[in-house]
C-alpha cells in the first residue's frame, strides 16, 4: 500500500525568477477552463527543471490528459503564462511548432498509430522526421522489440495488435527518438506487466540521459512499479486536485 501526503515544498511562485533558470516547464497562474464551464486548471503554478521526472497523479477526469496536450501546445490556457522550452508554445507560429514537436515524445491515448505503416515504420517515423533513414535505428528498434516480446511483429501493421501491444508500439514511438521531452498519459494501461517493466527501464535510461519526463497516471500499480524499478531516479511527485498541481511525498504505508 502507498501513502500519499502533501509535501512542504512549493513550486516557484514568481516568473521573473524562474525565467532564467535551467527549467523545462513554467506556469504561473495558469487557468484553463472548458467550453462547459469547467475549470481543469485555477490559477496554478508549476515547474519542471531541465532533465527531472515528475509524475501527475489525479482521478478520472480531473484534468490530466488536458494539462499534458497544453504543455504540448495542442491545448491553449484560458489565462495565466505557460512556459515550455522557454517559449509559450501556444502563441508560436505553426511552422515553428512543428520543428519543435519533432524533439517531443508523445504517449497521448487519442495519438494512435499509422494504419498503413508496419510496427518498425511506425517506430522509427520520428527519426524519419529528423532526418535519418530506417537503417539508421532499425538494429535498436529490433533489441526493443525483443525486449517486449514483439520481435515477431515488426512487420506487422497495428491492425494485427492487440490494443495493449498498440500501446506498447506508440510508447516505442515515443521514446525510440531520445526526446528532449516525454509526455506520457497512462502510458501502461493495458499493458503486460513484462512490457511495463521493459518502458520502465527505458523511460530511466531516457531520463539519465537528460530527457524532461512529464507522466500522468491514476493507477496504483503504476505508482508502485515506478518505486520498485526507478528507485535511483529523484521522481517529483504531484497531484492535480480541485484545479491545482500540489506537491506529494509518496511513501509505503
Amino acid at each position: 500500500m502507498l501513502h500519499l501526503t502533501l509535501a512542504p515544498k512549493s513550486f516557484l511562485r514568481e516568473e521573473a525568477t524562474c525565467r532564467n533558470l535551467n527549467v523545462m516547464i513554467q506556469l504561473f497562474h495558469l487557468t484553463k477552463v472548458h467550453p462547459s464551464g469547467v475549470k481543469v486548471l485555477d490559477d496554478a503554478f508549476f515547474s519542471a527543471p531541465s532533465g527531472s521526472f515528475a509524475v501527475v497523479l489525479g482521478e478520472s477526469r480531473t484534468g490530466k490528459s488536458t494539462f499534458l496536450k497544453m504543455l504540448c501546445g495542442e491545448e491553449k490556457p484560458t489565462s495565466g503564462t505557460l512556459l515550455v522550452d522557454h517559449q509559450e508554445i501556444h502563441k508560436i507560429p505553426v511552422s515553428q511548432k512543428k520543428k519543435w514537436l519533432t524533439e517531443v515524445g508523445l504517449i497521448l491515448p487519442d495519438l494512435g498509430l499509422f494504419p498503413e505503416k508496419t510496427v518498425e515504420e511506425n517506430i522509427l517515423f520520428p527519426l524519419q522526421v529528423k532526418g535519418a533513414t530506417l537503417d539508421e535505428g532499425r538494429e535498436s528498434l529490433l533489441s526493443l522489440l525483443e525486449w517486449v516480446g514483439l520481435q515477431s511483429k515488426a512487420k506487422s501493421n497495428p491492425g494485427d495488435l492487440s490494443s495493449g501491444e498498440q500501446r506498447v508500439v506508440t510508447a516505442l514511438r515515443a521514446m525510440a527518438f531520445r526526446p528532449k521531452l516525454l509526455l506520457a498519459d497512462e502510458p501502461f494501461q493495458g499493458v503486460d506487466e513484462k512490457a511495463v517493466d521493459v518502458l520502465l527501464r527505458f523511460l530511466g535510461q531516457l531520463h539519465r540521459e537528460g530527457t524532461t519526463i512529464v507522466l500522468a497516471t491514476q493507477q496504483a500499480r503504476v505508482v508502485e512499479k515506478i518505486k520498485d524499478s526507478l528507485k535511483e531516479v529523484p521522481v517529483e511527485w504531484v497531484q492535480l486536485r480541485d484545479g491545482k498541481l500540489l506537491a506529494l511525498e509518496v511513501a509505503d504505508a
